[in-house]
């Protein structure tokens, strides 16, 4: 079980790496801010950051001035995968709205509170026994923070998947769009329950990785998004044509 669950998340490792280049490539060819923002949230986030942040908490170096800085690097670069992710979400769904202006600011805003705030509680002992409960509810503040902003850009990508899917009734939306909105908003939502397993596991003070039963949990929302980034972002040509088919023969 727990092979299972460390290769779910190496996947949605590599799933992350290949659309992030893709979708950088994508975005910097067409100067398209959506897709250079997915791109910048996906390799800064999984790619730069966690593994960077990672790396400062090494046996060895934890706690060194060389440690500490690359710990604070790394996660520099995962608040700004997240505030990239939710700048996203209001750009592409909300940005009329001003409610969403602000929830955007806010949320954007907390991440560079919960950076500073987990920096300066790392830097308050001398050994990881002792700091590690001091940045414990950072932590979870960051997981939960996450959360927040994968459940917004999933609810959002649901409602106008709905929507599309009544125009498509009427052979007016492209099922190609309405299915990636889908598969956004799942991919969206299993994002958020990696990260809800991850928050109960860091409160309750249980390393996710070494218990089979979150990791089991763990393993099937990573699995569950690597899919849905994979055909949203990388669909097979044979998997376009059988939406695209479904799709004329629902069409009057």
């Amino acid at each position: 079980m727990r092979v299972v669950g460390l290769l779910s998340l190496g996947l949605m490792g590599l799933v992350g790496v290949v659309v992030g280049f893709r979708l950088l490539a994508l975005g910097w060819r067409t100067r398209q801010q959506p897709e250079l923002l997915i791109a910048l949230g996906l390799l800064l986030a999984a790619v730069v950051g966690a593994p960077l942040a990672t790396l400062g908490r090494a046996p060895g170096i934890a706690l060194t001035p060389f440690g500490s800085a690359v710990f604070a690097a790394g996660l520099v670069a995962v608040q700004m995968g997240i505030a990239f992710f939710c700048i996203f979400t209001w750009l592409v769904f909300r940005r009329d709205a001003l409610w969403a202006t602000a929830l955007m600011v806010f949320l954007v805003g907390l991440c560079g509170v919960e950076w500073l705030g987990i920096v300066q509680a790392s830097a308050s002992g001398d050994t990881l026994a002792v700091v590690l409960p001091r940045t414990r509810p950072w932590g979870i503040a960051i997981v939960s923070t996450l959360a927040a902003v994968f459940a917004w850009t999933g609810c959002e990508s649901l409602a106008h998947y709905r929507r599309l899917r009544r125009q498509l009734a009427l052979g007016l939306a492209d099922p190609v769009v309405a299915n990636r909105l889908w598969l956004w908003a799942v991919a969206g939502f299993a994002t958020v329950g990696l990260a809800a397993v991850i928050a109960g596991c860091m409160l309750a003070g249980l390393p996710p990785l070494r218990h089979p039963l979150p990791l089991m949990a763990i393993g099937v929302a990573a699995l569950t998004a690597s899919v849905c980034w994979a055909l949203a972002f990388l669909p097979p040509a044979a998997y376009l044509a059988s939406i695209r088919r479904r799709a004329s023969v629902a069409s009057p």
